[in-house]
């Protein structure tokens, strides 16, 4: 049970609808690395980590060479077991590089399954259900917002993410008019991405408070989380960090300040689903609920973050919003589902059909 190969592939998917944020327009198409670890066995598992440079400072070509240059190097030799070890034997050699880290992870979780012939929702101490997917609503003329999100409503989500935070006059507006086109049955979270002061805030959410907002995410800047617990001392609204919230040293920061009441988590911020499940633990003691949050994952990374979400509660929708985006996904399966349901499958289900991606040039 001793890693033997790891190897590291690019590849990329286009998206197949427009989608702005505070940060920007992203672009066309999504990079994504897809990592096979392979022991002695032959038995093998797969990661993937798709990249938000603006998030953690790396590029999908960055997150390569990291794996293939240091990263995979350091942890060949080690038991597919020792996650612990293989995290400190990583960490020596390069930090903090989370969105590398967290393919390798990912592939070492589904390694584990195959090995003990059991999905990793049960390794991580979850039970198989079914929890509700929201879907992202991306910045836009508010009429064009509005439009989508009763579209999405109609086609079954229950749980809409509204991104803001680029005009709050507007903002104000957009959030009152897609009330208003969803009706009281349709959860609405906003997220501002990092994009007002306090003060704007603090004007946005006493605005929209009595629209049954669901919570507001990241409202002010990553570094100000005397911001966030000024945010929420005076907010009727519950807060999320996320932008806030890579590490576990960040969770306690968060948790002693009483900043928030959620933490958004996405793997490549953490380092993989071993630090997310820390993270998970400080928050349950802490009393702050957790939303699992992937970037623009395939499949694959999809079924990475659901596995994990089956240890959260059932409070909230899960936010597994990659394959809703993509085209051409090569793990793709049924990607209009409003809810994910873990399969039974070793691992994390995912067939071993992803071979050819590592041969192709």
């Amino acid at each position: 049970m001793l890693i033997k190969k790891v190897e590291v592939k690019l590849i990329t998917t286009p998206f197949n609808v427009k989608f702005r944020t505070s940060y920007g327009a992203m672009p066309t198409s999504q990079s994504h690395i897809i990592v096979k670890i392979t022991d002695e066995d032959g038995s093998i598992g797969i990661g993937e980590a798709s990249p938000l440079p603006f998030f953690t400072g790396e590029s999908a070509q960055m997150m390569k060479l990291a794996i293939e240059r240091e990263l995979g190097p350091a942890i060949i030799g080690e038991n597919v077991f020792s996650v612990e070890k293989i995290h400190q034997k990583m960490n020596a050699v390069l930090y903090p590089a989370t969105g590398a880290k967290s393919a390798v992870d990912m592939a070492l979780w589904d390694l584990k399954g195959k090995k003990l012939n059991a999905p990793v929702y049960q390794l991580l101490g979850g039970e198989q259900k079914s929890v509700p997917v929201a879907y992202a609503l991306g910045e836009d003329v508010p009429e064009q917002m509005e439009r989508m999100a009763q579209q999405k409503a109609k086609e079954g989500f229950q749980t809409i993410k509204v991104k803001v935070g680029l005009n709050p006059e507007k903002d104000i507006k957009t959030i009152k008019n897609i009330r208003q086109s969803v009706g009281e049955d349709v959860q609405i979270r906003v997220d501002a991405n990092q994009g007002y002061t306090v003060k704007e805030t603090l004007t946005v959410l006493e605005e929209i408070q009595d629209l049954a907002i669901e919570y507001m995410e990241q409202p002010v800047p990553y570094w100000n989380t005397d911001g966030l617990a000024e945010v929420r001392k005076y907010s009727t609204i519950p807060i999320m960090a996320d932008e806030s919230i890579h590490s576990i040293h960040q969770a306690m920061e968060l948790s002693k300040k009483g900043a928030v009441d959620l933490f958004g988590i996405k793997l490549i911020k953490c380092a993989g689903i071993t630090n997310a499940l820390k993270i998970a633990h400080i928050a349950e003691a802490a009393g702050i609920d957790c939303v699992l949050i992937s970037p623009w994952d395939t499949q694959l990374g999809t079924h990475a973050g659901g596995h994990l979400s089956m240890v959260f509660s059932n409070k909230y929708a899960q936010e597994l919003v990659g394959p809703h985006y993509l085209t051409d996904d090569p793990f793709a399966s049924d990607v209009k589902k409003t809810s994910y349901k873990p399969t039974n499958l070793p691992g994390f289900g995912v067939p071993d059909t992803f071979t050819h991606l590592m041969e192709e040039h």
